[in-house]
């Protein structure tokens, strides 16, 4: 019986390891540790062609400000799917979770995520806060690529709420493994 039990440390350190630096990964490169949502904020959310993780990360962009006052920025092309990215994002926000439609932007061009950065950046010029939303990992690192590519809009940076400890179990781990690897082998 006991045997059964001898792993449990060692699987309770990895899940612990990995919601620690999934945390510290959604403060990164923010100017500001608070979440709160702020008047005249834009959340830029990131496309992705599979259908689970895109409705993630709208779901992740709506709990992260009042979407009733919020700006949102789809961005995304036609990369998998014949419908852009954004455009099904953007539809999925309106339709089944509230955002009102004035307050959606679709940029449908990007096929990758220097690009959602980089045809989003007119787009946010504007904005009194920024937020990312994508998976953890992913937010931030096109928070970096706002700061390498638009250094004024990167003071403005604001954590979403990406991390919730726990959700989604054990993707926390499969997530920092993938984002390891990619560090190391690119």
């Amino acid at each position: 019986m006991a045997s059964k039990w001898v792993w449990a440390p060692a699987v309770l350190a990895i899940f612990g390891a990995a919601e620690w630096a999934t945390w510290k990964a959604s403060r990164e490169h923010t100017v500001r540790a608070d979440d709160a949502a702020v008047p005249g904020e834009t959340v830029l959310v990131l496309g992705c062609p599979i259908t689970a993780l895109w409705k993630w990360r709208v779901r992740i962009a709506v709990r992260s400000t009042d979407p009733s006052t919020a700006q949102f920025i789809f961005s995304g092309g036609a990369v998998r799917t014949p419908v852009p990215e954004a455009a099904l994002m953007a539809d999925y926000a309106v339709n089944r979770l509230g955002v009102p439609p004035a307050n959606v932007t679709v940029e449908d061009r990007s096929r990758n995520t220097v690009q959602n950065i980089v045809n989003s950046i007119p787009l946010m010029a504007d904005s009194r806060a920024i937020k990312v939303a994508s998976n953890t990992f992913h937010a931030r690192r096109a928070r970096q690529i706002v700061r390498d590519e638009a250094p004024t809009l990167a003071r403005r940076l604001r954590p979403a709420r990406d991390y919730i400890p726990g959700e989604w179990g054990p993707l926390h781990v499969a997530l920092l493994a993938y984002h390891l690897y990619r560090s190391r082998f690119g």
